[in-house]
């Protein structure tokens, strides 16, 4: 057994560390927390030998000596700064992986939902804690996901009963100013049998160029007829590394839709696995990835067809400007006994310079003989025809180009189901376009 690396050293002896404060924790809790980091250390530290982390530098990641991010308060002007709608939804706030009360806004709950931190629920739902605070069977083979398991220091809950319409709820994680911080949000949703629920998963750090590692872990479970849509959107900070993972499970004749927006962050990277675990369940993956000047972003999908008559379409769109890079891995399993599933990839991106570049690799492993399945990839920059079609009708260049680079983010942004929400994503899309040369404000 190879010895560890001085970054999981580090982590080690951060876990341990930590353990007064972790004092009042049930014992199951600390138990996950242990497993979770011996897990990690048993991982170690991705290389570029690791396929999946060819084009990402974990050990640049890891290299940084992060500290787990102590308790901080923000005031309601960090939600103003956000510039984005939360509007009347209902809305469950943490502050560097803590719920804060005085910035959420629970009032306005359905019956049959509930929205809450997790240590409001380990005396009442203990058990049911204990399952879903380990870290997602999904996931176990990332590292990072393993660690934010043992460092998230609570969980935003979401639990939808049989049968109910939950309508919309924004879960908004913020870390408070900290450089070197490392923040571990964390998010657990449940949709029981029957229900419905739209959820907006945002996250967001300070504006400024401070190096922070957000290490987010979301898992959902969709139940038996359930429906959930889920749109992420990532707003980190220009020096911050945002590293997210997403586990869903799908039971029969579910339905989940993701919108995943990854605008922030240094580096960003998305790890997101859905397993369609119920006869007839189907999942949509929408993504966006729009990348400026140093900025690299990497996404990562698995769609796990486990069971038969299962449907899937997945759309990934990148932009990238200056000296960016974008990545792109999609991967679609089919199992032995998943016959008759249809399943659509693609992932088209666009180069809006001659200094960014993109590594797409979409996948299929199929096990099954009664199927549909395709998939595709595109890189390429604006199409001069395009171009000269707009200009013989009276736009200028800038406006053109603008015009053309809408429509092609336009296609994910505007299966955002909150028009507010997605008017002010365009906004910010644009701007930073404009950023990169491309004069979006001539665009009406």
């Amino acid at each position: 057994m190879t010895s560890p690396s001085a970054p999981e050293r580090r982590w080690s002896e951060a876990f341990a560390a930590g353990a007064a404060e972790r004092a009042g924790e049930p014992a199951w809790l600390e138990a996950a927390r242990k497993s979770a980091i011996a897990r990690f250390a048993e991982l170690g530290v991705p290389t570029r030998r690791h396929e999946e982390w060819k084009y990402t530098s974990a050990e640049r990641i890891a290299r940084v000596p992060w500290r787990p991010a102590a308790p901080a308060a923000l005031g309601s002007e960090a939600l103003a700064a956000l510039a984005l709608p939360l509007g009347d939804h209902p809305r469950i706030v943490f502050v560097n992986g803590r719920f804060a009360p005085a910035l959420s806004r629970m009032d306005a709950l359905p019956d049959g939902v509930t929205a809450c931190a997790a240590r409001a629920l380990w005396s009442t739902d203990g058990a049911w804690l204990e399952e879903r605070l380990a870290l997602p069977a999904p996931l176990a083979d990332r590292a990072f996901a393993a660690l934010a398991a043992a460092f998230a220091p609570d969980a935003a809950v979401v639990r939808v009963a049989r049968d109910v319409d939950a309508g919309a709820l924004v879960v908004l994680f913020l870390a408070a100013p900290g450089a070197e911080a490392a923040v571990a949000p964390r998010l657990v949703v449940e949709a029981g049998p029957g229900s419905r629920l739209s959820l907006f998963e945002l996250h967001a750090g300070p504006a400024g160029d401070e190096p922070q590692l957000h290490d987010a872990l979301t898992e959902i479970v969709v139940g038996e007829n359930a429906s959930v849509e889920h749109v992420r959107v990532q707003l980190a900070g220009a020096g911050a590394t945002h590293l997210g993972h997403v586990a869903v499970r799908v039971a029969r004749d579910g339905r989940y839709a993701s919108r995943a927006i990854e605008l922030g962050a240094a580096i960003a990277r998305l790890d997101l696995v859905t397993v369609l675990d119920g006869e007839g369940a189907e999942a949509t993956l929408d993504g966006l990835y729009v990348a400026g000047d140093g900025q690299h972003s990497d996404n990562r999908t698995t769609v796990d067809h486990a069971r038969p008559h299962g449907t899937s379409r997945e759309l990934y769109k990148g932009v990238l400007s200056g000296r960016s890079r974008g990545v792109f891995n999609g991967k679609v399993i089919v199992r032995r006994d998943a016959q008759r599933t249809d399943a659509e990839q693609r992932n088209a991106n666009l180069l809006l310079g001659g200094d960014s570049e993109v590594d797409s690799k979409p996948q299929l492993e199929i096990e099954a003989d009664d199927v549909r399945c395709t998939h595709g990839s595109s890189i390429g920059q604006l199409e001069e025809d395009a171009l000269f079609y707009l200009r013989a009708r009276g736009l200028d260049a800038a406006a053109a180009r603008a015009l053309l680079v809408r429509a092609f983010a336009g296609e994910i942004l505007e299966r955002v189901p909150d028009a507010a929400l997605r008017e002010a994503l365009v906004a910010r899309v644009l701007a930073k376009l404009a950023a990169a040369g491309v004069a979006a404000e001539a665009v009406s």
